[in-house]
């Protein structure tokens, strides 16, 4: 094997093992939970060390110019939207949770519409893959484990991640890559804090669970060890295929983690579903000019 060959190799097994990496969040997440963590102190757990090791370089990026504020703010953004996935994870059965999540291609497709970008034939296809999965996948689900409020939330973290997408696309910035996502951490651990507090006063957890390692794995099996993976990963060429190799092993890896682990079920219509949001995934195009592993 030659040497491109050969870091080529390790670079695509860098990004799967990031994604593998995130497809954990939905186990620590439920282990969380039952240990008395919130949804906005799970969030803050996920960010807190790659905003930590990053601080150094957020200063001079604030002083640098609009570009730093305006990636902050895309950072408080995803911290929104990542409240959202853990809030839905808590109140919903993983594969509820996972798909709401991924099914951001339809998002990204009525933001282009509303941005008045023509659709083209493999945009309404999105669309209607997404709606029919999301159909099939809500429907096959039990009345009793179905809360329409955290369904709704759920749709949150998609709506930002889309929006993100979108408008990254158009957004030119001089700053160094480290810059952009040590104002992007910081961002979604400012915009997560107050969900933090407020749910200090009335989150009850049921504390059935040591709180050691979902707190370890949060901050870093979920959240730094992914972002220093894909960080690596991400030296080398990647496009719509890495994307949706990448997305579609944290998927997988969350309805397995559903199925094994909480022995959710899984029947045809939901299976049918799942496979009609990787065809979705399959069609999209990674329009982002974030750094790739920024987009997770």
């Amino acid at each position: 094997m030659s040497g491109s060959s050969s870091k080529r190799a390790v670079s695509l097994a860098a990004l799967g093992l990031g994604a593998a990496c995130f497809g954990s969040i939905p186990l620590f997440a439920k282990l969380g939970f039952a240990s008395g963590i919130s949804p906005g102190a799970a969030v803050i757990l996920r960010y807190i060390l790659p905003a930590l090791l990053l601080a150094p370089y957020l200063p001079q990026a604030l002083r640098s110019g609009p570009n730093s504020w305006r990636y902050m703010l895309f950072g408080m953004i995803l911290g929104f939207g990542a409240w959202s996935y853990f809030y839905a994870l808590n109140a919903l059965p993983i594969y509820v949770a996972s798909s709401l999540f991924f099914s951001y291609p339809a998002l990204l497709v009525l933001f282009k519409t509303l941005a008045g970008i023509k659709l083209s034939s493999r945009d309404k296809l999105i669309l209607v893959l997404v709606a029919s999965a999301l159909v099939m996948i809500i429907a096959t689900t039990p009345l009793p484990q179905l809360d329409l409020t955290a369904v709704f939330i759920g749709l949150i973290g998609p709506l930002c991640y889309g929006g993100l997408q979108l408008v990254t696309r158009k957004t030119p910035s001089y700053l160094p890559s480290l810059a952009i996502a040590a104002c992007i951490f910081s961002g979604a651990i400012i915009s997560a804090l107050p969900f933090a507090l407020a749910e200090s006063q009335f989150w009850q957890g049921v504390n059935t669970a040591p709180i050691a390692l979902p707190v370890l794995g949060l901050a870093l099996l979920a959240g730094l060890l992914p972002q220093l993976l894909l960080a690596y990963g991400s030296s080398d060429q990647s496009g719509r295929k890495t994307a949706y190799t990448t997305g579609s092993i944290e998927f997988g890896l969350a309805l397995f983690t559903g199925f094994w682990v909480f022995s959710e079920p899984l029947g045809v219509g939901q299976a049918i579903g799942f496979l009609s949001l990787l065809a979705a995934l399959y069609l999209t195009n990674e329009p982002s000019r974030l750094p790739r592993y920024l987009q997770d």
